[in-house]
């Protein structure tokens, strides 16, 4: 059977009710009482349990993602595959922020998974990924697969695709711009060709380190220049990710105009990336005027990436001391770990 380490880092499939506190979800179980939950995992691999964080996923930070690719990387020796389980509300930013931590050839597949419900409730989905996302670590060893991947109700998804999509529904993750990995159905676990796989002996590339103080916006019509000037020159911003109207489209027309802005960001060496906040686009930053005028003032095109991959690979990078327009430029259009189409 195969060895695969499970990593327990919080979560809603780790909650219990409080009800002290009018039935409020808090996180209770651990890593080894979850398994005890769910005995049949032990039937089909040598399970081995590692808690390493318990908290609820709103919670989570950069320092939480390094300190989650150094145990990967100090634990990986001697094992098939791991699994993670995590909150899905930051789960996806976790996962791609592993992606890039680790590498781009990592010598064992690395999985994320979690619930929607906790485990102890009735009708929950917990045991349900936990089973599914041992059955794909299980296979994607087996065929040499070495993705960083989130597995969830029946999807297999590159983890620096996904996006959480619903709260509520047990398919809460997609992935928008890049098709699935895999397919798990009754009759197992079914790989497509898009699915990358280790080359020659895989090893981890370890460089966890992100940058903080990088602002997301969600740009609206009649966004105030000056709230975002002021953010500018507050000392902490490290980093700006516009997320725009259309294909990369930014405004740029009299007082509202964000133009003024992108270019004090360039002369203080704040970088401004633009995605578009349409699930599953592209931005064509010089398709229309007002994004090649962002465009010419130093904003970086982010492609088909997702908001949540543009805004950790930007942390990512920065954490690398990728400074200057040009160095950042560069990263921004190299794909590392299938995160972006070019």
């Amino acid at each position: 059977m195969k060895n695969i380490l499970i990593i327990g880092f919080g979560g809603t499939i780790a909650m219990t009710t409080d009800s002290t506190r009018g039935g409020v979800l808090r996180p209770a179980k651990t890593i080894d009482e979850i398994l005890t939950l769910v005995p049949t995992l032990r039937g089909h691999a040598n399970i081995t349990l590692k808690q390493i964080l318990n908290i609820d996923s709103t919670n989570v930070n950069p320092s939480h993602w390094a300190m989650l690719a150094i145990a990967i990387a100090d634990s990986i020796s001697g094992y098939d595959a791991i699994i993670v389980t995590h909150g899905t509300d930051t789960m996806a930013y976790t996962a791609t922020a592993i992606s890039f931590a680790i590498g781009s050839n990592p010598p064992i597949p690395i999985i994320f998974t979690g619930s929607q419900l906790p485990l102890v409730e009735f009708g929950t989905d917990a045991r349900f990924n936990l089973e599914n996302a041992v059955k794909t670590a299980i296979h994607a060893s087996e065929m040499g697969v070495n993705e960083v991947m989130i597995v969830f109700n029946d999807r297999v998804l590159r983890a620096s695709r996904a996006i959480k999509s619903s709260e509520a529904r047990f398919t809460a993750f997609e992935s928008p711009a890049f098709p699935d990995l895999a397919q798990i159905t009754a009759v197992g676990v079914r790989f497509y060709p898009q699915t990358r796989k280790k080359e020659a002996d895989g090893q981890i590339d370890l460089k966890p380190h992100f940058q903080r103080g990088i602002l997301t916006v969600d740009l609206v019509p009649g966004i105030e220049p000056s709230i975002l000037s002021a953010v500018l020159t507050s000392g902490t911003c490290q980093g700006l990710l516009l997320k725009s109207l259309g294909a990369g489209n930014v405004p740029s027309l009299d007082d509202f105009s964000l133009i003024p802005i992108i270019k004090k960001a360039k002369t203080l060496g704040i970088p401004v990336l633009v995605s578009t906040k349409f699930v599953g686009g592209n931005t064509r930053m010089d398709l229309y005027e007002p994004g090649k005028e962002a465009l010419d003032a130093g904003a970086i095109g982010t492609y088909d990436m997702t908001d949540v991959g543009a805004q950790v690979k930007l942390m990512w990078a920065l954490g690398q001391g990728h400074r200057s327009s040009e160095a950042l430029r560069k990263v921004i259009g190299t794909n590392y770990v299938g995160e972006v189409t070019l």
